[in-house]
């Protein structure tokens, strides 16, 4: 049976979740924690809509949905501010409403990414894959690792974003994936989510790069080198610089997650 899964159906689902796993303190500044319960519950309540997301085709009522929640957020962020007008904050509300727009972010953000599943991975130059998805009219983001840069098995390698969020066509995907096949990933295994970043880090006292640490794209840049470089940002071909002549390659530096991140979060398309 199709997934017939709609946005409001998600909402639903999790505002029923929220209201039933929420606990308040019942002292102190009780009565603005109870004026606060509904915009508590909605916050909650499209956070995890929203990571529902992923799982879920809604097509184009996705664009829509992303819409609807960030309106919503802000609706309940407003209602708070008056609640709380004449006393500060709590950090749990800062933490629910953060947590909310983050979650807004990362669903716009959203797309998919394919890990290296080989020992060593190197890509070649994507002039041809450039044209062919510029000539297309592919309004997205892509991003691959380095051309000639050697990344490690379950490094993240490409991430393939629409301009909305949501799967980009069928011919789109096809034409990376055989450009990643051709570089010897496979794309059986692909993660759909938030964009990933891969950091090389080095330590010269040492004697050069020491890990290869992958944080998440859209959070602050960490030190290092980024092993992902944009080749099409909002169907614009961007300038990549052609692989230097070396001669035999280097191994990469072990690879490490940060603490949010699983190595083992790639789930099949």
């Amino acid at each position: 049976m199709a997934d017939v899964t709609t946005w409001a159906m998600l909402l639903a689902r999790w505002t029923e979740f929220a209201r039933s796993a929420v606990a308040l303190p019942a002292d102190g500044a009780g009565g603005r924690w109870r004026e606060s319960v509904p915009a508590i519950i909605g916050l909650q309540a499209i956070s995890m809509a929203l990571r529902d997301l992923d799982k879920h085709e809604l097509d184009e009522g996705r664009s829509l949905a992303i819409d609807t929640a960030a309106v919503g957020v802000d609706r309940h962020a407003e209602a708070l501010a008056g609640i709380w007008a004449h006393e500060p904050w709590p950090d749990e509300l800062h933490g629910l409403l953060e947590d909310a727009r983050s979650s807004v972010t990362d669903a716009k953000a959203s797309g998919l990414e394919w890990c290296a599943d080989d020992e060593q991975v190197s890509l070649e130059h994507p002039a041809e894959l450039i044209s062919y998805l510029v000539a297309a009219g592919f309004d997205g983001d892509l991003y691959l690792a380095a051309p000639g840069q050697v990344v490690s098995k379950c490094c993240p390698c490409a991430f393939l974003h629409d301009a909305d969020g949501g799967l980009p066509d069928e011919p789109v995907i096809d034409a990376v994936a055989a450009f990643l096949a051709a570089n010897g990933v496979e794309s059986d295994d692909v993660r759909r989510g938030p964009p990933r970043q891969a950091y090389r880090q080095f330590d010269f006292a040492r004697g050069g790069p020491v890990r290869d640490m992958v944080v998440w794209m859209g959070r602050d840049p960490r030190p290092g080198q980024p092993l992902l470089v944009p080749v099409i940002l909002g169907g614009q071909a961007q300038p990549v610089a052609l692989p230097q002549r070396r001669g035999k390659p280097v191994d990469p530096p072990p690879l490490e997650f940060e603490a949010d991140i699983s190595d083992d979060a790639i789930a099949e398309e």
